[in-house]
């Protein structure tokens, strides 16, 4: 008996229709016994063999049983079908060979990745467009009790049954967004979450000719090239391109056809290079909408490139209609066009880099947020095709916890409703700390109307089993901890902010119940230990970072030194919960580049017989310096103490948090340290943990020097000769221009100064060279 459809609506629907009297369920395994054999088209494509092989694999894993398969053709299946109920066997028919008899459940404009299933007492029927007939698998072995919450078997939940059977039901699917893609590894635990259709192929750079550049004059060697490239200050210069030459548009049309020509596209990536750097000439400004964005801190370029793109098309068009352009968002680009209303044929990703990446769209506490949402509504609004490529991670952090279900489950479906067509978005493979996230993103991204609170229900039970009630309470506390936090610096500035001292002692004390509540040796206990183990790094991170501010280095190098053990632990488990190389190791990386060179540093110069003189405070004497005046009126001299100077922390928390996040220019900090009579003549070193961006330095009105102008590297300079005994006038002046997404600024570590070991004949230790000049 076959079950009358039900028509559905556009967007994705789960239907499971049952008539008055219930249906026998189909028994795919009995007693562990095989009773279904699957039947897959004579010429199976790569989602079909993958549905089967899938299926195969996990009802083996469930059951012991291994499904025998064969291959039957459309015109057959009938035949097959009553002869397999003769012989007591359920067949299981996959993909093209039943699409037509599934193709009504479908709706109106289902789109690839969509997929039907039938179950009847006496078959099961899966088919779907493209790779939907791997994702109605997936769903069959979902119903069956199987989950993906993370990749590899850690993060699999497989179920143990002597007898399988799915119940009788007609379900169809459609996503919600065609497009669906993390921009990380682990691709077939994506499928698995449903992650697919046509990746957004948009990318950095415009079609040119190749240059060169002289090393010396820094100039291109072919003047009637280097016109196609961009005019800064003076200079062509080939990080981005002047886009308004007449011969560049006429070199990227051509380009255009080329790859059509090649049997690429229709839609081609192209726009601008990652950075700054954008043409100064006139004929450029020109072509501009007279905007500015606030974010880059730069004059708004989206309605030049917005030109360019268009006459790129015109050129195309006449041999390439159906010709698509596509670019990001991003940087000084990701304001709307002022001047030029964009071809139809220009789809866009917007990647808003520089905005609060914590909390969602409605979320009160975040300003940025709303500007965000009225980006993609804008945008919108011009664009026939818009996506994001956005950013799920928390940029330039090295791997704390970080679970935004919050802001998930706010933007998803408020992007749906904006009309985004897919998502491309760049996230980090930091399971572990980020769990359950990416789980819940994926979930929303096939279907926006998903039941989160259902879906941390089932993953909670599922995943811890008996530790479930702790667990989920540790994962709702450290998700809400980020919800409310009015705190939004880039990288980990503020993880001491969102987790406090008592926060993070509650969620110890949640960890400690699932681990008692675990059996020993299951995988319930080694998933409570990898959720504990991200705890526990940010409780010595935490405990690292106040430890510096207040200069107690031997305890932040302790600290530092528990935060590798515990990194490595879990970079070391295959597969990794934490990746521990290349471009996607945040720990890694990020820990080289923003912390810990201070930490190891700051040891040594209070170790190995280097002795620490004098500290600074965290918080130091402070003002801002926006028309560069400060040098001129003796904001460096010693003996100056007026000029309305107010108070502000350095290295317990940012500039975001102290109302500067948008400020760029030039501040002044002072300060008083006292050096001991003891220390009179001996060499004396200044050493600073970090600025941002670079920094020129006095004591008691002598310049020392000038940092290297590398954000956030320690750096030192020689005090001898303008220390005294007593108290000492520090005066430190930064330049902070160039937009880094942090949100940070000036001072960011502490400042101490100390008397080498090797005293006289002790050299300066820096990891790049001082600059001779400011800023």
């Amino acid at each position: 008996m076959h079950l009358r459809p039900i028509p559905l609506t556009l967007t994705l629907l789960t239907l499971v229709l049952l008539p008055p009297a219930p249906l026998r369920a189909a028994v795919l395994v009995n007693n562990r016994q095989p009773t279904a054999i699957l039947a897959l088209p004579a010429d199976p494509n790569d989602s079909e063999k993958l549905a089967a092989r899938e299926l195969t694999e996990y009802l083996e894993k469930i059951s012991g049983a291994k499904l025998e398969s064969t291959t039957i053709n459309a015109p057959d299946v009938a035949d097959f079908l009553a002869k397999s109920k003769a012989a007591g066997r359920i067949p299981i028919f996959l993909g093209r060979n039943v699409r037509d008899r599934l193709t009504a459940l479908l709706p109106p404009a289902a789109v690839r990745g969509a997929f039907a299933l039938e179950v009847t007492a006496d078959a099961v029927f899966v088919a779907g467009i493209e790779e939907g007939t791997h994702y109605g698998v997936i769903e069959l072995l979902e119903q069956l009790g199987c989950r993906w919450f993370m990749p590899g078997p850690l993060g699999t939940v497989i179920p143990t049954l002597a007898t399988v059977d799915v119940r009788a039901q007609q379900t169809a699917q459609s996503p919600s967004f065609p497009s669906r893609h993390f921009q990380m590894p682990d691709r077939d635990w994506q499928a698995r979450l449903r992650c697919g259709g046509v990746a957004f192929p948009g990318g950095h750079g415009l079609p040119a000719p190749k240059v060169s550049v002289d090393k010396t004059t820094r100039q291109i060697d072919n003047p009637e090239l280097a016109e196609m490239y961009a005019l800064v200050k003076g200079q062509r210069t080939i990080r981005q391109h002047c886009v308004s030459n007449p011969k560049l548009v006429q070199y990227a049309a051509d380009h255009v056809r080329q790859l059509r020509k090649s049997g690429k596209g229709p839609t081609i990536g192209m726009g601008p290079n990652d950075g700054a750097g954008f043409c100064e000439c006139d004929r450029c400004h020109a072509l501009d909408g007279g905007d500015f964005d606030p974010f880059s801190n730069e004059l708004s370029v989206t309605d030049r490139y917005i030109w360019f793109f268009n006459e790129v098309l015109k050129r195309v068009e006449a041999e390439y209609p159906d010709t698509q352009l596509a670019f990001y968002i991003y940087h000084s680009y990701m304001r709307p066009p002022k001047r030029w209303k964009p071809d139809p044929r220009i789809m866009g990703a917007l990647a808003p880099i520089a905005l609060d990446r914590v909390h969602g769209f409605s979320n009160p506490i975040a300003p940025e947020k709303s500007y965000a949402r009225w980006l993609y509504q804008e945008w919108g609004k011009l664009l026939p095709e818009l996506y994001d490529r956005g950013y799920w991670s928390n940029l330039a952090d090295p791997g704390f916890p970080f679970i935004i279900v919050h802001r998930l489950r706010d933007e998803i479906p408020a992007c749906h409703a904006l009309g985004v067509k897919g998502w491309r978005v760049e996230t980090f493979p930091n399971y572990a700390p980020q769990f359950p996230s990416m789980y819940i993103a994926g979930k929303l991204m096939w279907n926006h109307r998903a039941d989160v609170d259902a879906l941390l229900k089932d993953c909670h039970e599922k995943f811890f089993g008996p530790a479930a009630a702790p667990l989920g309470a540790y994962l709702t506390l450290m998700d809400a901890a980020l919800r409310d936090g009015d705190f939004t610096t880039g990288s980990a500035w503020d993880m001491p902010h969102f987790y406090p001292p008592a926060l993070r002692a509650q969620a110890r004390a949640l960890i400690q119940q699932a681990t008692q509540l675990a059996p020993a040796g299951s995988d319930y206990a080694a998933r409570v230990k990898v959720i504990g183990q991200t705890l526990a790094m940010l409780d010595a991170f935490n405990t690292m970072l106040d430890a510096r501010t207040r200069v107690d280095f031997p305890t932040a190098k302790s600290e530092l030194e528990k935060l590798d053990a515990l990194a490595t632990e879990l970079m070391e488990k295959k597969p990794v919960a934490m990746v521990s190389s290349g471009r996607f190791s945040t720990y890694v990386n990020y820990m080289k580049r923003f912390y810990r060179p201070c930490t190891e540093q700051g040891f040594k110069r209070v170790t190995d017989g280097n002795q620490l003189v004098a500290a600074a405070p965290d918080e130091w004497q402070f003002q801002i310096d926006p028309v560069k005046i400060g040098e001129d009126i003796g904001l460096w001299r010693a003996e100056t103490t007026g000029g309305n100077w107010q108070k502000l922390k350095t290295s317990s928390t940012s500039w975001s948090n102290q109302g500067l996040r948008y400020y760029k220019g030039l501040a002044w900090y002072r300060t008083t340290v006292e050096i001991p009579a003891k220390h009179a003549g001996q060499r004396l070193f200044l050493w600073c943990g970090g600025v941002d961006e670079a920094a020129k330095i006095w004591l008691n009105g002598q310049h020392l020097g000038n940092s290297p102008g590398a954000a956030f590297y320690p750096f030192e300079m020689d005090a001898t000769a303008a220390a005294k005994p007593g108290p000492n006038t520090l005066v430190i002046c930064v330049s902070n221009q160039i937009v880094n997404e942090l949100g940070t600024g000036g001072l960011v570590a502490p400042v101490l100064l100390y008397a080498p070991a090797a005293g006289p004949a002790a050299k300066l230790e820096n990891l790049r060279d001082l600059k001779p000049t400011f800023p």
